[in-house]
């Protein structure tokens, strides 16, 4: 007697998921980057998700879908932004240069990341919130950024060539130079090329932190 032919599997759900994830990740970075100008654009307290679904071009229920409201979405935004920056701090931290060469280095990170997303820089400037107390990243990676800052302050005021003070201290004032500057670049226009934006904010971190700085 023959064996029964063996019977045929249903089609994998799989595909059809992979397929919708890929879809809704589409659809969520779309939303960020649209949601990234309402906020360069208006405080907080006054843009809606209506500004973003017209921003975007999609429907208030394809965003609702995947965001429950427009803190959510700002909490994405500075979350994600903030790892890209995380990482490239720590990829800094990690070619193991002298500490005046790390600091700069980080310097240039910032200046040049954030020149380069200037609707990130201009929403978070419109918060009015510290970035060294209330960090414009999650508090996780704000926190780190902020050990990893320390971290080299340390290393430069026991080889002498920063000045003497608490590198915790230190590492916050740099952040708050780092604020003062790209607001002064954002309120002047944004006109400063990213090269002069970068060699003005080194010239203010060499002034500030080293313990035989120049002062011209």
């Amino acid at each position: 007697m023959a064996a029964p032919p063996p019977k045929k599997k249903a089609p994998s759900a799989h595909p059809r998921a992979a397929a919708r994830a890929a879809r809704e990740s589409v659809y969520r970075e779309h939303i960020l980057a649209a949601a990234e100008h309402v906020f360069a654009a208006k405080p907080f307290d006054e843009a809606k998700v209506q500004d973003i679904s017209r921003e975007a071009e999609l429907s208030m229920g394809s965003i609702y879908g995947l965001f429950p409201g427009k803190e959510q979405i700002f909490a994405s935004i500075t979350e994600q932004r903030g790892n890209e920056i995380l990482e490239l701090v720590r990829a800094v931290i990690a070619r193991n240069q002298g500490p005046l060469e790390t600091i700069e280095a980080i310097a240039t990170t910032y200046i040049h990341y954030l020149h380069d997303h200037p609707h990130f820089l201009r929403m978070n400037l419109r918060t009015g919130a510290a970035w060294a107390l209330e960090p414009r990243t999650a508090h996780n990676v704000a926190e780190e950024i902020h050990e990893l800052q320390t971290g080299v302050f340390e290393r430069g005021i026991e080889a002498g060539v920063f000045i003497d003070d608490d590198p915790r201290y230190l590492a916050t004032l740099l952040t708050g130079i780092d604020q003062i500057h790209l607001a002064h670049w954002v309120q002047t226009g944004m006109k400063q090329p990213r090269d002069e934006l970068r060699e003005d904010f080194l010239r203010l971190v060499r002034r500030t932190f080293l313990r035989n700085s120049p002062r011209n």
